[in-house]
């Protein structure tokens, strides 16, 4: 089963009132992106879940995908997978992680503060020379509806200029407003929603342990590592109580 289709119902089953939603605020939405691209030289994607729609701003490190500003365009999807599909599939997996508990930690805070956190990351992503090397990953929402339903989501791809991660990502949940940093445990109190084999593969994830590493520790091919690797995720996605999703710490 695809997993970004499976992210995408998740992320596109909260109902958005569109009477709530203008056109002049997505205009000045997709200005605001345009413009911050052009400050920051990063590559910029602003996804539309009401319309299952994302736009696509190619800054000055688009060049290290071989990309260009011509390359601006209009998606008919929230993920953008040409992009995804240059994340090594380690990291694309905790990033994925990463999300959903963003995701569901937003849900729970007052309307008034669901904008103002982010998500940061470090990925290893493959340039267009074939090289992997880490870039930094960020994640925010810019707009709601009046009922706090999460409308513009904005990802935003650029040079890591600080050291590799000391573990898997570094993934962290920030404050944009205060600065606060949350360091993300996206393990805890969500193994009981899995088979023992697969809780052995989410042991060795938490652990940092690549699928290569995995497949030798528990004496099974990468594959099947794999595989056990897309039913975790699949699984703590599709499961909608608020008790067992991994908790912030």
């Amino acid at each position: 089963m695809d997993v970004i289709k499976k992210l995408e119902d998740r992320f596109l089953s909260a109902p958005i009132n569109t009477e709530s939603i203008t056109e002049e605020e997505l205009r000045q939405s997709l200005q605001q992106v345009s413009n911050s691209v052009r400050i920051d030289a990063s590559l910029s994607v602003l996804s539309n879940l009401a319309t299952n729609t994302s736009y696509i701003f190619v800054g000055k490190f688009g060049r290290y995908f071989g990309m260009s500003e011509a390359d601006n365009s209009v998606l008919d999807s929230i993920w953008e997978e040409d992009i995804y599909n240059r994340i090594h599939p380690d990291d694309l997996f905790e990033r994925h992680l990463l999300e959903l508990e963003f995701f569901n930690f937003l849900k729970q805070l007052p309307l008034s503060e669901r904008l103002n956190y982010a998500t940061i990351c470090k990925v290893r992503a493959k340039s267009q020379t074939g090289d992997y090397n880490y870039i930094e990953h960020r994640s925010s929402y810019l707009r709601m509806d009046e009922n706090g339903s999460l409308w513009l989501a904005l990802c935003q791809y650029n040079y890591s200029y600080s050291p590799p991660p000391k573990m898997l990502i570094d993934s962290m949940i920030v404050n944009k407003t205060t600065g606060e940093k949350l360091t993300v445990n996206k393990y805890d109190n969500c193994t009981r929603l899995l088979t023992e084999r697969e809780n052995e593969v989410f042991v060795c994830v938490s652990k940092g342990l690549l699928s290569k590493e995995i497949a030798a520790q528990l004496h099974i091919s990468i594959n099947t590592v794999n595989r056990h690797r897309q039913n975790i995720i699949e699984k703590l996605n599709v499961n909608n109580s608020m008790d067992v999703l991994c908790p912030i710490t």
